[in-house]
């Protein structure tokens, strides 16, 4: 499902759209056969989307990024949105390398790593002469599950594992798929974001040497952890033929706790749009 923000629909991470298209969503996955299991599998395809500059930001950007990924056995590499187009939905989906410790019809745990980009003073005006919130790498264990052939539920824990002030990071999902025609598969989805203290800290804090200095002057302000986003969306996915589909997205973030009371939410509920096109072979 869309993520909006850089909780769980937007600007880094994903929800998947269920198991891929044009399979029935209330129809049991077939078992692969022995020699799809190993076979090279891939998406190429681009996305264009519209979100607020950062997380509680009051201004927009519109991106063009791409979307892609390559799969072989239980190895993927990818980007959030071309790991979802592979055509799994157990697991919440990001960036990055990922490994499948364990999967079944109905669960899936899978261990990653991924850059988290983090985030420019010069993304808004507002963010000038404070800290830019560094890049590093992040190790994440993700599970998933479905309740019903309809229902799923899924969880993310990720940790910054170069001691760049990321801290760790916890995200939740529910989604629910309904099928329209053969072709085409509507997801409905809701999501929390936790964060813990350094986490937090980074992305919503105003150090005290930056409290009252600068154009936007800014009082200092030091979050605790804890529920920083909630998230609503809907993604459609409609294949075109065997190989193309395209789809879009719409979604709702609102930040909440410590988050919401930083100087630096200026707008707590955002929207996001996306919409897409991609090329998939092989599954």
């Amino acid at each position: 499902m869309l993520r909006i923000c850089r909780g769980l629909w937007g600007c880094t991470v994903l929800w998947g759209l269920g198991s891929g298209l044009p399979a029935m969503a209330d129809e049991a996955p077939a078992a692969p056969k022995a020699n799809e299991s190993t076979k090279l599998n891939y998406v190429l395809g681009a996305i264009v989307s519209s979100g607020p500059d950062y997380t509680g930001g009051d201004g927009r950007s519109v991106h063009v990024r791409p979307a892609w990924a390559l799969e072989y056995g239980r190895f993927r590499l990818s980007t959030s949105r071309g790991s979802t187009l592979m055509g799994h939905g157990l697991e919440q989906r990001e960036s990055g390398a990922t490994a499948v410790l364990a999967e079944n019809d109905q669960f899936n745990l899978s261990a990653s790593l991924r850059l988290d980009n983090g985030r420019k003073s010069g993304d808004s005006p507002l963010l000038s002469g404070l800290p830019e919130v560094r890049s590093t790498l992040r190790a994440r264990i993700s599970a998933g599950y479905a309740i019903t052939p309809r229902w799923s539920v899924g969880a993310g824990l990720s940790q910054d594992i170069l001691g760049r002030d990321g801290g760790a990071q916890l995200n939740t999902s529910v989604s629910y798929t309904l099928p329209v025609t053969q072709q085409t598969r509507v997801v409905f989805g809701a999501g929390a974001s936790f964060g813990d203290r350094t986490y937090l800290r980074a992305r919503f804090g105003v150090p005290a040497v930056a409290g009252g200095a600068g154009p936007s002057r800014l009082a200092a302000y030091e979050p605790g952890g804890g529920l920083y986003s909630v998230d609503l969306g809907v993604d459609v996915m409609t294949a075109l033929s065997r190989h193309w589909v395209v789809w879009g997205g719409l979604g709702a973030s609102q930040v909440q706790g410590d988050a919401r009371r930083s100087p630096l939410t200026v707008r707590p509920t955002s929207f996001s749009a996306s919409l897409g096109l991609a090329y998939r072979c092989c599954r």
